[in-house]
């Protein structure tokens, strides 16, 4: 479980602080859309990953409390 880095913050807003986060998709490698959805999300892989930017992983998320899926993925950088 996470919560958002004050840098996450500012970029996301103010009302994701103190939410609790639980990762539902771990990515290392980036995977074009179509085959992505395609193969019904596989492990590992995401659309959005950039190879470039660092190594570290790309996480959706959804609400602990909620349940609710975040409609944007974030990198472990910007998650304690």
């Amino acid at each position: 479980m996470f919560k958002m880095t004050e840098n996450a913050l500012e970029n996301y807003g103010e009302e994701w602080r103190g939410v609790v986060l639980v990762p539902t998709h771990k990515a290392t490698k980036y995977m074009p859309a179509k085959e992505f959805y395609a193969r019904n999300r596989p492990n590992g892989y995401h659309p959005g990953y950039d190879e470039g930017i660092s190594p570290m992983p790309l996480y959706d998320l959804k609400r602990k409390d909620t349940g609710e899926d975040l409609p944007f993925s974030l990198y472990a950088y910007e998650l304690v």
